[in-house]
């Protein structure tokens, strides 16, 4: 019975393993994201030799009202995609301890069965 755990636990813990690897790379990658964003509107609203008229200022305004409305949405939802991959992780574990359960209760229920079959 302790070799079937075992195995289990191994292949459950590497699974596990994988969720959170790519947790941490999400995470990681939400905050270059969010770097990446920063930087390129500081290079868009920064160039120079831009004529200041009343044109390039509403263009400037509509662009910023546009980026700020971008970058708060990618934000919010780049946050509640890590919350579901958090959410997928716990609901991985309670499922992993259900299983490992229900896996035990068979090999309870199968070993005395098999054990007299030896003997037959």
């Amino acid at each position: 019975m302790e070799k079937q755990l075992a195995y289990f636990d191994v292949l459950a813990n590497a699974q596990k393993q994988v969720l959170n690897n790519t947790l941490e790379l999400q995470t990681e990658m939400r905050t270059q994201w969010i770097d990446a964003v920063s930087k390129s509107y500081a290079a868009i609203t920064s160039i120079p030799g831009v004529p200041e008229n009343a044109v390039t200022k509403e263009a400037l305004t509509q662009f910023n009202s546009w980026f700020g409305t971008v970058a708060n949405a990618s934000k919010t939802a780049t946050a509640e995609a890590l919350k579901a991959q958090e959410n997928l992780i716990s609901a991985y574990d309670k499922q992993v301890a259900i299983n490992r359960d229900a896996l035990k209760n068979v090999i309870d229920l199968v070993n005395p069965i098999l054990a007299k079959a030896k003997l037959a």
